[in-house]
């Protein structure tokens, strides 16, 4: 409970002055439950996506429905025909603002809701922490919510960019490992201070009920606040491990790597008593990484798409590999915070597997100090697009 207390200013309102007209802040939760009936277990998350509450505190306003304002001559040589293009700067710039929550359900079949709220049905409580918004409650220990997308509203609002169906929840949980700020920055801030999260309590999803207990969660939780979304993104995280040389659980373990940032990554990685943390680099805290994602080629299992990673910090080398099936994952957007009908599309998933080596060098040797396995890892990779630019649309789709 004391490092809960330590991370406490961590679930205050970020967005102040200049933020709240062009700014985001992001909440982020995800964990494993298990079907009442069939036992089956599934990885959800639930998120709250603020941005720029002032520009239009009473409706919502969704930038990529925004519209070209022409002038005469560009109506006329519309009328006529011509291949004179619209220009770019004849765009009205509309930036969003609204409030979005968004939650679903990773693996077969992955499955996402999107509720967009106007930002001035969102309540805070300084004194309790808690944000308010439509049926959903986000406290510093618990969870409460519901939402509800029709198929009607889908076909009147496809720009909400979500599938159809009903999912509550009703949970509390606990922050067992936790990280301070990895990165702070003008543009962007990123707090994973719920690397290792303990949830409990019940959800349930399209008519199926599910449960959720502390031991099996496998939860995790972040915030990323500022004025900008990273242009270009990179996400892992996970702590359901079990050590391919000793056999057993790892139950203290868990990692979280986060970019790019200035074209590198941050990671926290703690692995059984092993602990790293890579931030900003200096004389006394050198190191160095690299990282890649790519879809491999398909297989028995279909499409797959594969992140792999290395750092070396002194005299440790961290390599992770991990893998995640393409009809397991979901694509999410975000809107940024400046408009101009552009989108961070983000592939994610929350059903990867695959291995983390942590080694020390002895000389020109490598010891190898722990080989695990991964699962249930949470994969993400995403950059911006601009609606209607197909030269930057995104490398995989859904």
């Amino acid at each position: 409970m004391a490092g809960a207390k330590k991370f406490q200013k961590f679930d205050q309102y970020s967005l102040r002055g200049k933020l709240r007209q062009e700014g985001f802040e992001r909440w982020r939760y995800t964990f494993c439950a298990s079907n009442k009936i069939s036992g089956e277990e599934r990885n959800f998350f639930i998120e709250m996506y603020l941005v720029n509450p002032v520009i239009s505190p009473k409706v919502v306003v969704i930038a990529q429905k925004s519209r070209l304002a022409l002038n005469e001559n560009e109506i006329q040589y519309a009328l006529a025909g011509t291949d004179s293009a619209i220009k770019g700067d004849t765009e009205i710039v509309v930036r969003p603002s609204y409030v979005v929550i968004k939650a679903g359900i990773y693996g077969m079949p992955a499955k996402q809701l999107n509720k967009f709220i106007p930002s001035s049905e969102l309540f805070f409580s300084k004194n309790e922490c808690s944000f308010k918004v439509g049926e959903c409650t986000f406290a510093p220990n618990a969870l409460f919510g519901a939402i509800s997308v029709s198929a009607q509203e889908l076909r009147v609002k496809p720009e909400i960019a979500s599938d159809a169906g009903i999912m509550d929840w009703d949970l509390k949980f606990e922050r067992q490992i936790s990280c301070g700020m990895i990165h702070s920055g003008k543009d962007h801030s990123f707090v994973p201070y719920g690397i290792k999260t303990a949830f409990s309590g019940t959800v349930h999803f399209d008519g199926e009920e599910y449960i959720v207990t502390p031991r099996t969660s496998f939860g995790y939780s972040d915030k990323s606040w500022g004025q900008s979304l990273l242009k270009n993104y990179y996400h892992l995280s996970a702590s359901k491990m079990t050590s391919i040389i000793s056999g057993k659980s790892m139950v203290n373990s868990c990692f979280v790597i986060e970019g790019e940032y200035d074209g590198a990554l941050k990671a926290f990685v703690n692995i059984d008593g092993h602990s790293f943390k890579i931030e900003k680099k200096s004389f006394f805290n050198r190191f160095t990484e690299i990282h890649d994602v790519n879809q491999m080629p398909a297989n028995e299992d279909g499409d797959k798409i594969h992140w792999s990673m290395s750092i070396h910090k002194g005299k440790f080398v961290i390599d992770l590999d991990i893998m995640c099936r393409a009809d397991e994952m979901l694509v999410r957007d975000y809107e940024i915070p400046q408009g101009k009908r552009t989108l961070l599309r983000v592939l994610g998933g929350g059903t990867g597997k695959g291995e983390i080596r942590i080694f020390k060098k002895n000389g020109k040797n490598l010891e190898l100090l722990e080989h695990a396995n991964i699962f249930d890892a949470m994969c993400e990779y995403g950059h911006f697009e601009e609606i209607g630019n197909t030269a930057i649309s995104s490398d995989f789709e859904e």
